[in-house]
C-alpha cells in the first residue's frame, strides 16, 4: 500500500492547475471512485453556429433538439408570453437580441433552436443558423468570469470570436423570466 497516495496526488495538483476537480469515494468492500472533471476549456465539441444581430455564437450541439421556424403567426399568437407550441407542448423561448440587446433588427424570417438540459427545454430565437461548427473552446479570461450565460469561447475560420452558450445558465435565466412575467400577471390581475 506504500506509495500509493503519492501518484495520486500528481494527479490531483495536474487535474486542480487545469482548473478541474477530482473526487474519489471508497466504499469499504466494493472498491473506489474516481471522478475527473476537467473544464470545457480542454474539449472539442460539436456546436451549431447561429448568427444573432451581427454577433455569432455557439450553442452546443448536444443540448440541441430542433429547430423551428419563428413564424409571424406563432409571434403575434404568443402575444408577449414568448411560449412555442411544439407538437402540443408549449416551449418558452427567449429572444436573444433582446437578450443582448442588440442594436440592429431582428431578421425578419427568425429561427427557435430548443435546446434542453436534463428535463427542462427552451427555445433561443436566432436571426441564422449558420450551420455545423466543430469548436475548440477557449476559457474566458478572469475579468469575464461573472457573465454566467457563456461557458467559453472559440475562434473562427476567419479570426473572429464566437461566444458559446452555456445552455443550463440559459433555460435557469429563463425559467426566472417567466416565473416573474407570471407573477407580475397575477399582480396586475
Amino acid at each position: 500500500m506504500s506509495g500509493r497516495g503519492v501518484g495520486m496526488d500528481v494527479v490531483k495538483r495536474t487535474i486542480e492547475n487545469l482548473r478541474g476537480t477530482i473526487d474519489l469515494s471508497t466504499q469499504p468492500g466494493k472498491g473506489t471512485e474516481v471522478t475527473l472533471r476537467l473544464p470545457l476549456t480542454l474539449a472539442i465539441i460539436e456546436g451549431l453556429l447561429v448568427r444573432v444581430a451581427d454577433g455569432r455564437y455557439v450553442i452546443p450541439l448536444s443540448s440541441v433538439e430542433e429547430c423551428v421556424e419563428l413564424t409571424a403567426a406563432a409571434d403575434s399568437r404568443a402575444a408577449g408570453r414568448s411560449l412555442l407550441n411544439v407538437r402540443n407542448s408549449l416551449v418558452p423561448y427567449l429572444r436573444l437580441g433582446e437578450l443582448f440587446e442588440a442594436s440592429t433588427p431582428p431578421d425578419p424570417h427568425q429561427k427557435i433552436v430548443i435546446v434542453s438540459s436534463g428535463e427542462a427545454r427552451i427555445g433561443l430565437v436566432v436571426d441564422q443558423i449558420i450551420g455545423n461548427h466543430q469548436t475548440v473552446i477557449k476559457s474566458l479570461s478572469k475579468l469575464h468570469a461573472d457573465v454566467e450565460a457563456f461557458s467559453g469561447a472559440t475562434i473562427l475560420g476567419d479570426g473572429t470570436v464566437a461566444l458559446i452558450f452555456d445552455v443550463p445558465h440559459l433555460i435557469e435565466y429563463g425559467q426566472k423570466r417567466e416565473s416573474r412575467r407570471n407573477q407580475t400577471r397575477r399582480e396586475a390581475a
